[in-house]
């Protein structure tokens, strides 16, 4: 008997509701924390799963809340260290010591253009 290879990716209707169910579980995760952060690290692996079973990008909003080694969910001072410095911003996980660095450019004041003297 043999098993033929299923063609063609997930449908978009399977995308969209695996991403609103991500979004869902993100959201419970960052309820549940204060209270139980094991029940919200358990709601973070379940989202990774469903995003890489379905192939899904994160946007930053999502993708910044979790460590992604030890799916822990992040919040500053609790679970996570953010420092700032000149260029970068530095996430660092309590739990595993995960470094997460993104870079940044400062933003240029804009001269305004004033007319007279």
């Amino acid at each position: 008997m043999t098993y033929r290879k299923r063609r063609g990716g997930q449908s978009d209707e399977f995308k969209s509701l695996a991403f609103e169910r991500v979004e869902r579980l993100l959201d419970l995760a960052e309820e549940a924390f204060s209270e139980r952060p094991d029940l919200s690290d358990r709601y973070v692996y379940l989202a990774w799963k469903l995003k890489t079973r379905y192939n899904l990008r994160l946007p930053r909003s999502l993708g910044m809340k979790f460590c992604r080694k030890c799916f822990s969910f992040w919040r500053p001072g609790a679970s996570c260290r953010v420092r700032v410095k000149s260029g970068a911003t530095t996430i660092t996980c309590l739990r595993c010591g995960f470094v997460r660095r993104l870079p940044y450019r400062p933003r240029k004041e804009q001269k305004s253009a004033s007319i007279g003297p």
